[in-house]
């Protein structure tokens, strides 16, 4: 484990990004908290294995995603949603849980042709992330209510407009607000439904030539500018798993 953990910290991502004005260049970064996240987390998986207080395991999912501040709606781009977790109960009846995940999630837009009405616009907005959520979680027997928040850090990033690659850069990081429901089948299996928005930018809006980039009049609470939002359905396994039905 502690040799896994220093491999990552000798792991760099680059990261290159194409403008639609045919001016390239790259971006080279050194994602300092994705290193830290996945080495705690992995120090964290590792105490779980020699502890009686914690749990963990892999969890795997679908996800549906939109991006709030473009000219598109619906929850039409489809992802993946891959990671694992660990977590600790707690209170006199055990009805509290602390958890730590860590997981790879797809996020974006999707916005297909429609002929039939005369509209041909052919947009796809793919955005990658390493996120770690953390999550408080209340359990009433089957079922148990979460809330929490996520720190995503971007590894890559892909926009086409019809026949037009690129636009303005994303933000590297992205901070979201988590709520959701899981449904507990065992102790050690569930399902959960969460909803995941982000309360930071994750671009801003700029005058390009891509009009999806330009700001939008629906945000009139939060600053101009795109934001993810996501519904995530998963299933989950504890090794161990304590959960009280």
């Amino acid at each position: 484990l502690l040799n896994y953990s220093k491999y990552l910290c000798n792991f760099t991502i680059e990261e290159s990004f194409v403008s639609n004005s045919s001016n390239n260049f790259s971006l080279k970064m050194e994602h300092h908290y994705t290193r830290f996240f996945i080495t705690t987390f992995l120090m964290l998986i590792g105490t779980a294995c020699f502890s009686q207080k914690f749990y963990g395991g892999p969890k795997a999912g679908i996800d549906f995603t939109q991006v709030d501040g473009d000219s598109f709606r619906g929850y039409h781009k489809v992802g993946v949603d891959i990671g694992g977790f660990v977590y600790r109960t707690f209170g006199r009846k055990e009805q509290w849980d602390v958890q730590l995940e860590i997981e790879y999630i797809q996020k974006g837009s999707r916005k297909t042709p429609d002929y039939e009405t005369g509209d041909d616009t052919d947009y796809k907005l793919t955005l990658n992330y390493i996120q770690i959520p953390i999550i408080g979680r209340l359990n009433i027997r089957h079922v148990s209510l979460e809330a929490g928040v996520s720190i995503g850090t971007l590894i890559a990033s892909k926009e086409i407009y019809n026949d037009s690659e690129g636009g303005n850069p994303f933000k590297p990081m992205e901070y979201a607000m988590i709520l959701g429901i899981n449904y507990h089948f065992n102790p050690k299996l569930w399902l959960n439904a969460r909803y995941s928005f982000s309360f930071a930018r994750i671009r801003e809006p700029y005058n390009g030539e891509i009009p999806v980039d330009k700001p939008t009049d629906v945000w009139r609470i939060r600053k101009p500018g795109q934001f993810n939002n996501v519904l995530v359905f998963s299933l989950y396994y504890a090794f161990g798993g304590n959960h009280k039905l």
